[in-house]
């Protein structure tokens, strides 16, 4: 039953879109009946995305505690970064190679640039509005993310004088999730209404398009998990690095799959992790920093959405967008991951950052909820891994103490 209650939303968005789905392709006259209820849908998350951001990423960073940068957490976001890198340039490798989604037929209209701009000018253009009105949009979020670091940095380095103001973002990005939470309730009907004009639009190429995204991703990520983490623990600790590691793997997987979250399976990696060789100076900082900022698995997830996005708008895939790609994917898994309801924002900062209409956003998110299970195993269980590593690099000594888990019998 805990299981059934971890998967429930999305549980309930599957049938919703299955269910859309079906009355598109077999009465899409009454899929354009109801279109309308989708765009509600829309226009309900594109109201409320940009004071989400604001509060969210100004409120993490204004309450965040200030902490001497020591050479764990310097190797720390090392190792992070490594790892996210390697998921991403292998998996944008896998992808190219299997082509789940290019040439699925899906065209969908947006207002795309003719002309290439040079690398210069689309970074300003991306980073950079011209107008304070301009950054409120969810047109804007890259925008609009810096923005908001901007104030939580100038409110933390205030101190006292800046926590009137620090109490006011905490406060608002709680009115803005629970918000979020409103609009969730109606996300069934939302998707539902959605994905039956969607796919009385395109036919039957969707669902064909997301099958092959689904079995591309869990092959990819099958491998990652089984192959990457072992090529880790090797690094970490040659053969019995290997043998330690997955010797003490299966409570942490079973947690991650059970319930659905990084943060839940966070006790159970940091009493795994001591008989994994890691010792408590290492562990007691590198997983619980890992479960916000070291996601393997939301990074490959990125570089499926940043593809499929292409495919939706039948661009092609340059030296320069698959570059672009790998950015991306990082950003979105790690640094958009950190944000708490970060998930909407990352599927509206892929559109966006490659200029593409936002009327694929639902699209995108489906790509999350198909993915979600082994996504939040590779990012919960990357953390052990990434702990040896981290271990291995500053050579601090094993914790001698850890025991075997208890047994009841």
């Amino acid at each position: 039953m805990n299981v059934l209650s971890s998967y429930r939303l999305s549980i309930l968005l599957v049938i919703s879109i299955v269910a859309g789905s079906a009355v598109g392709h077999f009465a899409p006259g009454v899929a354009a009946v109801i279109k309308p209820l989708g765009d509600l849908f829309l226009n309900l998350i594109f109201m409320i995305i940009v004071p989400l951001v604001f509060f969210s990423v100004a409120s993490s960073i204004a309450s965040s505690r200030g902490s001497t940068v020591s050479r764990v957490s310097w190797m720390m976001l090392l190792v992070f970064l490594m790892t996210s890198l390697v998921a991403a340039v292998t998996s944008l490798v896998f992808l190219l190679f299997v082509q789940p989604a290019p040439g699925a037929g899906i065209a969908l209209k947006g207002a795309l640039p003719v002309e290439t701009p040079s690398l210069l000018v689309q970074l300003v253009k991306t980073f950079t509005v011209p107008s304070f009105p301009e950054m409120l949009s969810h047109r804007a979020m890259l925008p609009l993310m810096i923005f908001s670091a901007a104030v939580g940095i100038a409110t933390r380095q205030l101190g006292a004088e800046g926590e009137p103001l620090a109490r006011v973002l905490r406060s608002g990005s709680q009115v803005a999730m629970r918000l979020i939470d409103y609009v969730m309730l109606v996300a069934p009907i939302g998707l539902f209404a959605y994905f039956a004009a969607t796919v009385a639009e395109t036919g039957a190429q969707l669902a064909g398009a997301y099958t092959k995204l689904f079995i591309a991703y869990y092959l990819f990520g099958t491998a990652y998990f089984f192959l990457g983490f072992s090529g880790y623990a090797w690094l970490a600790g040659g053969r019995n690095g290997v043998k330690r590691f997955w010797s003490n793997m299966l409570a942490p997987s079973l947690t991650a799959l059970g319930t659905c979250s990084s943060m839940a399976t966070v006790p159970v990696n940091l009493e795994a992790a001591p008989r994994m060789g890691v010792p408590r100076e290492v562990s007691d900082l590198v997983i619980p920093v890992g479960a916000v900022l070291h996601k393997d698995g939301s990074v490959i997830g990125g570089v499926v959405k940043v593809l499929f996005a292409l495919s939706l708008f039948h661009l092609d895939l340059t030296s320069g967008r698959l570059a672009l790609a790998i950015g991306v994917s990082i950003l979105v898994g790690v640094v958009i991951g950190a944000i708490p309801s970060g998930g909407m924002i990352a599927e509206i900062a892929v559109l966006t950052i490659f200029g593409m209409s936002l009327e694929a956003l639902p699209l995108l998110v489906v790509i999350s909820v198909i993915i979600d299970p082994l996504a939040t195993l590779l990012n919960s269980t990357g953390d052990n891994v990434a702990a040896m590593m981290v271990s291995r690099a500053v050579r601090l000594p094993a914790d001698t103490t850890a025991t075997e888990p208890t047994t009841v019998t």
